[in-house]
């Protein structure tokens, strides 16, 4: 191998390994992921974490005292769903720089994208790694 491509797989292999610190700050951060939402009057508060996941329910006020079943059920509910909505706005907000060109993050965490359609047929190969593989087009 000459030291032209000795030199390339070196600049490849730290701009790998700066890729992966970044990937592993963007877990650190997705994992930090706190959303809290209160519904009116102070009823229901709810707090999600990344993934939606629900971390704590609570009854600020007695208000949720008032309330038939049903309604309390009804906005223990849809406060979820808002405290959901936004820990994924969160997220998208956190992986956007880290998308490709053009990728919508908040359209691919809601779930608005066929993942399938991103992907390449064929993965880009850098030119150091064809001549290494003894690949021509």
């Amino acid at each position: 191998m000459s030291a032209s491509h000795a030199e390339q797989l070196e600049q490849l292999l730290a701009q790998y390994q700066r890729q992966f610190a970044e990937v592993k700050e963007t877990q650190r951060r997705l994992r930090e992921i706190s959303c809290t939402v209160t519904a009116p009057r102070r009823t229901v508060a709810v707090t999600v974490g990344h993934g939606g996941v629900v971390k704590d329910i609570e009854f600020p006020t007695g208000a949720y005292k008032r309330m038939a079943p049903a309604d309390l059920a009804s906005a223990v509910l849809k406060v979820i769903a808002d405290a959901q909505q936004q820990a994924r706005r969160e997220a998208a907000d956190l992986m956007a720089p880290s998308l490709p060109p053009g990728v919508d993050a908040q359209k691919l965490f809601s779930g608005d994208i066929d993942i399938q359609s991103l992907l390449k047929p064929e993965p880009e190969l850098h030119e150091v790694t064809r001549d290494v593989m003894n690949i021509r087009d």
